[in-house]
């Protein structure tokens, strides 16, 4: 802001500041004071300033004890083994094989998903990777997870997976056991103990995690934590073989009970991590270049396709479905009269659309009565995206979601077909015959993004999904 009333000095009144300025600031030099002394002793002065800054700059530069040090840390590679189990014990990933020492053990069918599983039931049965193919777990995180079904609680510690350098030193020998009937690790002298006491008959996702960064040990039990220990020191085994269903800490002991998909990993799964792969069933994007890929962690890849092209998609969500159930593709309708989305096996359809083209969910209740349950939901729009989630659960019964909200729900439910059988699922088929209020013939359109789960999501969970 400049002021409006600017005053104008002339050259007048310039010359007169100047003269008081002289009059007010006069003072005598001395007469020894002569202009050579000034020179030199104005040159003198300045030789001392510049002096006494440059060096002291230059002393502090030159200091080693002020030099910059540099510390690079490399991570060690993450490394992973995959056993599927499907009538052998090869990795997956060709670098952790194993092989089996069947006193009483075999391969079987079917396994909690499909295909294969392994089943020990005596003692010197189980498999083993030989320490040729050493799986270094010393001093580093790593995550155990494997499927578990137990024949017997009642014979002492059973060990699951194993491997031991020395076992009466202290962290050097990596046991995971069930132990009183519930789940427990250790590295000797440095063990955890879970919470839930299991039963036999039932299939378990089980995991055990080190982290090296935090000294914890956590065990979960489908999905959810089920115990955790702090300041657990690292396991320091430097070799060993490693073993399913037996452990040279027990040798007299034997794990009764079928295995299914063990995988094992160097990196600290997170909670997130871990709920998904012990609850989430699969996972299909139908995305290129393998579109009838599972993503999920269980990889059940399709069997079959018919009358099928891709297409682009619905720009990424999410879908699901089991025990405590769920189901939520995005569909995109290109007739909204009848079909079928989601069909079992065991001749149950899901999920579909009316004749008139609503989406309806629905459940074969067995008791108390035997009867069709259906949440009838609004009409669909040909050429939109859609997304619907389907969840049941005991306690809350079945729940009809569009577009993440609520459109209705059945409870009461206590007994239901297809909740204790394998069956195969189907998108889009319809087998002829009209089951409930769906009309049995194929759904025209397109789906996306279908998941499969154990439990039962919540409702914002559901509406996170359908906001992607």
């Amino acid at each position: 802001m400049f002021p409006t009333n600017v005053r104008t000095i002339t050259q007048k009144s310039t010359t007169n500041l100047t003269k008081k300025s002289k009059r007010s600031f006069k003072c005598k030099r001395p007469e020894w004071l002569t202009k050579k002394v000034l020179i030199v002793g104005g040159i003198t002065t300045g030789v001392l300033i510049i002096a006494a800054i440059v060096i002291p700059i230059a002393v502090k530069a030159g200091s080693p004890s002020t030099a910059a040090t540099t510390t690079t840390t490399t991570a060690a590679p993450v490394v992973l083994a995959y056993w599927a189990l499907q009538n052998n014990a090869n990795d997956f990933y060709g670098n952790y094989s194993g092989t089996t020492n069947c006193n009483w053990c075999y391969f079987t069918t079917t396994g909690f998903f499909y295909g294969y599983m392994f089943y020990m039931y005596s003692t010197n049965s189980y498999i083993s990777v030989p320490s040729t193919s050493y799986f270094n777990l010393n001093s580093r995180s790593f995550t155990f997870q494997i499927w578990i079904n137990l024949n017997s609680l009642s014979i002492g510690d059973q060990p699951i997976f194993s491997q031991c350098t020395c076992t009466t030193c202290s962290n050097q020998c990596l046991f995971l056991i069930i132990r009183s009937s519930k789940l427990y690790m250790g590295f000797t002298y440095n063990d955890l103990a879970g919470s839930t006491t299991l039963v036999t008959g039932v299939w378990y996702h089980v995991a055990f995690v080190y982290n090296y960064q935090t000294l914890q040990q956590i065990i979960y039990l489908d999905g959810v934590q089920d115990a955790i220990s702090s300041n657990a020191q690292p396991y320091l085994g430097t070799n060993g073989t490693m073993y399913f269903g037996y452990s040279t800490l027990l040798p007299s002991n034997y794990f009764n009970a079928y295995i299914y998909m063990a995988q094992l990993t160097t990196r600290a799964k997170s909670a997130t991590e871990m709920l998904n792969a012990g609850t989430q069933i699969y996972y299909f994007s139908f995305d290129q270049p393998s579109p009838y890929y599972d993503n999920g962690p269980n990889l059940l890849n399709y069997t079959g396709v018919s009358g099928l092209a891709s297409t682009s998609g619905k720009p990424k969500t999410e879908n699901l479905f089991c025990r405590s159930k769920e189901t939520l593709p995005w569909v995109y309708p290109s007739s909204i009269n009848g079909g079928v989305l989601v069909y079992s096996s065991n001749g149950i359809n899901i999920l579909g659309l009316t004749y008139s083209g609503q989406i309806v969910g629905q459940i074969y209740e067995y008791q108390p009565v035997t009867v069709y349950q259906a949440v009838v939901g609004p009409f669909l729009s040909t050429s939109t995206w859609t997304h619907v989630a389907w969840t049941f659960s005991l306690t809350n019964g079945m729940i009809l979601y569009v577009n993440g909200a609520v459109q209705g729900s059945i409870t009461g439910v206590t007994s239901y077909y297809f909740g204790s059988h394998t069956v195969t699922i189907m998108l889009g088929y319809g087998n002829g015959a009209t089951y409930g209020y769906i009309p049995g013939y194929g759904f025209q359109g397109i789906l996306d993004e279908f998941y499969a789960y154990r439990r039962e999501l919540t409702a914002s969970e559901v509406l996170t999904l359908a906001s992607v």
